[in-house]
């Protein structure tokens, strides 16, 4: 049996998400594969946090622990050769793995997804907090016990060096006191595991965001902190075209130079923040709207928001968000009576082109290309994460 998770497109909230705005959130068809596979393994914080998490869930003997030490995970779909998307790997590799280590042997393949996302939550936290900077690339292993470790494999199919021997239950955890006092941007909003588990268009929300998220006795994520997440749907009427910007992003050192502007200088950067929140109100509300062309003009003018609101945040913080390609794409999708913008962070990686279904999608494509992007053959992926018996 194997296990595939959808990648990520935060299309708005940004930024606001952490402080309890909605964002809406795509899965798109770009997959990573889990499987299990005996032998030695390098190893993956985020594989590790997984079998960690489970163990303080489940009791260190579950069977899903030893199932979690045992599995491989392919991130390969979510780049462009070597470079990163930033479609969310990190959180499509533990929320695949969650769920492939807690089937277990089963020859049914059942999924309990409120289990998989508390599971997962609560590993990709951990992992976060344990990490500056980590990319999931490639085949992501743990090492089991009493082993030497294999190295990494990288996109490219190159090796990484790999730390020693991890046993999920001897690996240090960041204390609830600790994971609380981390930024927000380490322990992240929870979107992308959230649209992993579920797939589709939703509308994502964090809930209290003063609480620790981990309980210190159990280490399980309280229930107060489980996010609001509804599933909505993507106007008929609208058409996206995802798009490179043809460089790849950091989240975390940009949300922290997001931060350090907002203490320096609040008031600017708070307005913006409260506009990037007041547009994705707006589009999950347009989303959620039963009357389509209603929706789709609702949608479009909500993004056209988003995406200014994204500028003010660039100009009051003074981090480069909105890579100079965003603007020129957005500047010719009025053309077409469309927008562009970027998504999750920004500063590069993946943004959208969107557009009246009316109108001629290779033409857009053709602007986007004109204007430095690199479009991508990408669609809402509508499963979120499968179990699937392994054909070999």
């Amino acid at each position: 049996m194997f296990a595939s998770a959808p990648g990520k497109l935060i299309l708005t909230g940004e930024y606001a998400v952490l402080d309890g705005a909605p964002a809406l959130v795509a899965a798109v068809d770009r997959r990573v594969t889990a499987k299990r596979q005996a032998g030695p393994r390098g190893s993956s914080p985020f594989l590790l946090a997984v079998a960690d998490a489970i163990a303080a869930r489940r009791g260190a003997q579950d069977p899903a622990v030893k199932a979690a030490m045992e599995i491989v995970v392919d991130s390969r779909a979510l780049y462009d050769d070597d470079t990163k998307l930033g479609l969310g790997s990190s959180a499509a590799v533990t929320v695949a793995a969650t769920a492939l280590a807690l089937a277990g042997d089963s020859r049914v393949p059942v999924i309990d997804r409120e289990e998989v996302l508390a599971i997962a939550l609560a590993a990709h936290a951990r992992a976060q907090g344990g990490r500056r900077s980590h990319r999931s690339t490639g085949e992501i292993v743990p090492a089991p016990p009493s082993r030497p470790s294999a190295p990494e494999i990288t996109p490219g199919g190159r090796p990484r060096s790999s730390t020693g021997p991890i046993v999920p239950h001897q690996t240090r955890a960041r204390t609830a006191s600790e994971l609380a006092e981390l930024p927000a941007v380490s322990r992240g909003s929870g979107a992308d595991i959230a649209a992993a588990v579920h797939g589709g268009l939703i509308a994502f929300s964090r809930t209290d965001l003063r609480a620790e998220p981990v309980d210190a006795e159990t280490h399980r994520l309280r229930p107060s902190e489980m996010p609001r997440i509804e599933r909505i749907g993507w106007p008929a009427q609208l058409a996206f075209i995802p798009f490179f910007t043809g460089a790849a992003a950091d989240t975390a050192t940009l949300v922290a130079q997001v931060e350090a502007a907002r203490a320096a200088t609040p008031t600017p950067v708070e307005a913006a923040i409260a506009a990037i929140a007041k547009a994705s109100r707006a589009a999950c509300q347009a989303c959620a709207m039963r009357e389509p062309e209603i929706a789709s003009k609702a949608l479009l003018a909500a993004l056209q928001l988003a995406a200014i609101a994204m500028d003010q945040l660039a100009a009051a913080s003074g981090v480069a968000l909105v890579p100079p390609c965003v603007l020129r794409a957005r500047s010719a999708m009025t053309a077409l009576s469309g927008t562009a913008k970027t998504t999750g962070a920004g500063g590069g990686d993946v943004g959208i082109a969107v557009i009246p279904a009316t109108e001629d999608v290779t033409v857009a494509r053709r602007l986007l290309i004109e204007a430095g992007c690199q479009p991508l053959v990408m669609k809402l992926d509508q499963t979120g994460v499968d179990l699937q018996p392994d054909a070999q």
